[in-house]
């Protein structure tokens, strides 16, 4: 994912603080690069950044639980559509 997608994102989901604090660090880490933008969208729904100081660290820390526990959550939506 480009730089300026991500910059969007932050944009689009209100965290306009984030944009100009993470958007950056997070394109230089390269852990977006093959994420689906729907996964990265619902993380940014469902976390609250209000109000806090985050490091690039812990918000791809708390990004690579979610995304596990979304890859998850689908296997088993799988699992139960074929039973």
């Amino acid at each position: 994912m480009e730089r300026e997608q991500i910059e969007e994102l932050f944009e689009e989901s209100g965290y306009h603080a984030l944009n100009s604090k993470l958007a950056y660090k997070v394109w230089l880490t390269g852990v977006w690069d093959e994420e689906d933008e729907d996964k990265i969208e619902a993380f940014i729904d469902a976390y609250s950044f209000e109000g806090e100081g985050i490091v690039t660290d812990d918000f791809l820390y708390h990004y690579r639980i979610f995304a596990y526990i979304h890859e998850k959550n689908a296997c088993l939506g799988f699992q139960r559509e074929i039973f």
